[in-house]
């Protein structure tokens, strides 16, 4: 994921935010299993799964990550570093992982970063970017081996620096990526966005196959599930504006009553096309993310551990959405949040997408050689229960609103005016409306340590 919620707060109109007086069939997702000493019980998926049940012989020998934002290890630094480092008013040096001021969709500049580096960290491997760019006018800027710039890809800018010759810049993930589309979120802005698909193109490009001792992660489908809502909600919109104009071009003295009814009208015809438009996205993304993983499988990898999505309808950007219940166009009570479990909000539909792309995903995995790993458990266990992990903010963006994205923001950009400060960053759960802080990606690479043990791809120490 990357600065998708920035799109959404400039589509708003009028007739888009009334489209939710239709009535939405489906239910919220049953509520997670509580969480004990903030160690949540292993869900049962995939329980005829032929992937190992022991650990490698000599455990790990490298962490492989695929995916979006929420697994960038620093992919759009040299955005950060046009805003921040030397010869900027900052003049910040750039140097090491995570970056001290930018370039990990999170609060950068602290200990730690991404649930990727953190998870390596604990298994005693390390990992980087397989490739650092990003666009512009100028044009596009590749970071090189040498700390310079090239105008092509540069992989593996950290090069191949371990014992024995393989490499660590195995982190392929990119903010904004798709996962068969190339034109991702910000893509127009300079985004290099390879969606999954083109990831693992790459890796096997560069290394031909899938070492059996490595650990494959793949986190995708987050940005799929948000361009299908919000090209829902365009469709939506469209159509109703345009049933609107058209019918106020044949009857100029038209009032805001008879439009009104016109709308809702247009609301109850088009809601249905629009809605099976989305799901057939859905289902497309989520069928692409299984033949992916089972590449993947085919070439040579045996231990592939697959996210399920986090649900985005509970995090800030979720919450924030419009107001639009069915005495829309009054605007919102003080302190309004948009709560999924209400049919007639937006939020609502969002939640319901995300559920639709990890059952799909789920049953075309079932009986595959893949583990599942359930984040969507995890973090609705962490918005309910975040006292349970420590915890005391985990509704709220610590990150200044001014930053466009967590991107961007670092210890010197708290949002003050809720309270964030440096001290207490470790008690806020998101870094911005969709991302995580350090703090929530370190429960996230905790818990898949402990999902790791479960499955018995961690060899127990032997006793004393």
């Amino acid at each position: 994921m990357t600065s998708l919620p920035i799109l959404l707060r400039h589509t708003g109109s009028r007739w888009f935010c009334a489209l939710f007086i239709v009535c939405l069939q489906g239910c919220s997702p049953e509520p997670p299993a509580h969480a004990q000493n903030g160690t949540i019980t292993p869900p049962v998926f995939n329980t005829q799964s032929p992937a190992p049940h022991t650990p490698p012989n000599h455990g790990f020998s490298a962490l492989v990550a695929f995916g979006d934002s929420l697994s960038d290890l620093g992919t759009y630094t040299v955005l950060a570093e046009r805003t921040y480092g030397l010869g900027t008013s900052f003049d910040i040096p750039f140097t090491g992982l995570p970056y001290p001021a930018g370039g990990q969709f999170t609060v950068n500049g602290t200990a730690t970063g991404n649930w990727v580096g953190d998870l390596a960290q604990r298994l005693n491997l390390d990992i980087t970017p397989n490739l650092i760019g990003f666009g512009g006018p100028p044009g596009s800027r590749y970071l090189t081996p040498m700390a310079g710039f090239s105008r092509t890809p540069v992989f593996c800018p950290f090069g191949f620096q371990t014992a024995d010759h393989s490499a660590f810049c195995l982190d392929f993930a990119e903010g904004g990526a798709l996962i068969s589309n190339p034109i991702g979120i910000d893509h127009n802005r300079g985004a290099l966005t390879l969606p999954l698909t083109q990831q693992v193109s790459q890796y096997l490009h560069q290394f031909q196959r899938f070492r059996p001792d490595q650990l494959v992660t793949v986190f995708g489908g987050n940005n799929d599930v948000l361009l299908a809502f919000t090209q829902f909600l365009s469709n939506i919109t469209e159509s109703v504006q345009q049933r609107v104009a058209s019918a106020k071009q044949n009857d100029p003295a038209m009032g805001p009553v008879r439009q009104q009814e016109i709308a809702t009208q247009a609301l109850g015809q088009e809601y249905q096309t629009a809605l099976v438009q989305a799901q057939h996205q859905i289902d497309q993304a989520a069928d692409d993310l299984a033949k992916l993983t089972l590449r993947i499988i085919d070439h040579g990898a045996r231990y592939v551990l697959i996210y399920t999505l986090p649900d985005s309808a509970e995090t800030p950007f979720g919450r924030g959405l419009p107001y639009t219940l069915r005495d829309f166009p009054q605007p919102p009570p003080t302190g309004y949040v948009c709560h999924s479990s209400e049919t007639l909000a937006p939020c609502n539909l969002l939640s319901r997408l995300v559920n639709r792309f990890n059952q799909r995903l789920l049953d075309n995995l079932q009986g595959k050689p893949v583990k599942i790993f359930d984040s969507h458990q995890l973090f609705g266990e962490l918005i309910a229960h975040p006292e349970t992990y420590g915890f005391t903010h985990a509704t709220i963006a610590w990150c200044a609103p001014k930053v466009p994205s967590s991107l961007l923001c670092n210890l010197d950009t708290p949002n003050k005016t809720a309270g964030a400060t440096v001290q207490n960053l470790s008690s806020w759960l998101f870094a911005d409306d969709i991302h995580p802080t350090p703090a929530g990606y370190q429960v996230l690479a905790d818990q898949t340590w402990s999902e790791l043990k479960y499955f018995g791809w961690i060899a127990k120490p032997p006793l004393p």
